[in-house]
């Protein structure tokens, strides 16, 4: 999935001659702590809560802001990018939006930590009713084939994984979504071939699962 596909047009940007009061509205309206600086149609970077609060008057024009766009005109990504190019993006700069810009650096849009979730929620089958399995794994056994083979003797299928690294280890965590929701053959599948089982669960829909699954995936690709 590339981030032209996902580009929201919902987040307004603003101009350097706008007054910071119209900045400080449209961060509350939306509740973000950044907004896109847009001078025609070129992104000059990003301004942010701090930067507002710096200002001397609301009718201070965000062009005239003391730190204004300070180390932000590299935050941004091309459409064709992948989106696990935002994901490194947000992560680096502590980010709640992603500029996005086309091959000539005209901008597009923005992709938002909330819309960024929820396509990672249906690329990682969050959503899919189904059973999360946890295993340990020495790197050098690690075979993708042989995973899914086993996980399909036991009458699943694997909707997603990924693979985390353990800390001060050579083994990694390797977290699968089945499709089914009682995970008793499959652990007994695994454990046959003597897989280490970590932990097991069930999906959880509430928000705050959302969000810790997605904190858990920054973790798990490194970013």
């Amino acid at each position: 999935m590339i981030a032209s596909e996902i580009i929201s047009d919902s987040v307004p940007s603003v101009k350097s001659t706008d007054p910071v009061g119209l900045a400080v509205d449209w961060m509350n309206e939306f509740k973000l702590a950044q907004l896109v600086v847009v001078d025609q149609g070129r992104y000059k970077g990003l301004v942010t809560e701090d930067d507002l609060l710096d200002a001397d008057e609301l009718t201070t024009l965000v062009g005239e802001l003391k730190h204004k766009y300070a180390g932000w005109d590299s935050a941004y990504i091309l459409e064709n990018h992948h989106i696990y190019d935002a994901i490194t993006l947000m992560s680096e700069f502590n980010l709640e939006l992603v500029p996005v810009l086309d091959e000539a650096g005209m901008y597009q849009g923005v992709i938002t930590l909330r819309d960024l979730m929820q396509q990672l929620s249906k690329l990682f089958a969050m959503r899919e009713p189904g059973g999360i399995l946890v295993l340990e794994i020495p790197r050098h056994s690690y075979v993708l084939s042989e995973i899914g083979r086993i996980a399909e003797s036991a009458d699943s299928k694997v909707l997603s994984l990924y693979l985390s690294n353990i800390p001060d280890s050579t083994d990694l965590l390797l977290t699968l979504k089945l499709n089914v929701e009682d995970l008793t053959r499959v652990v007994s599948a695994f454990e046959r071939f003597d897989y280490k089982i970590v932990r097991t669960y069930h999906r959880s829909s509430s928000p705050d699962d959302v969000r810790r699954n997605f904190d858990n995936l920054l973790k798990y690709l490194d970013i």
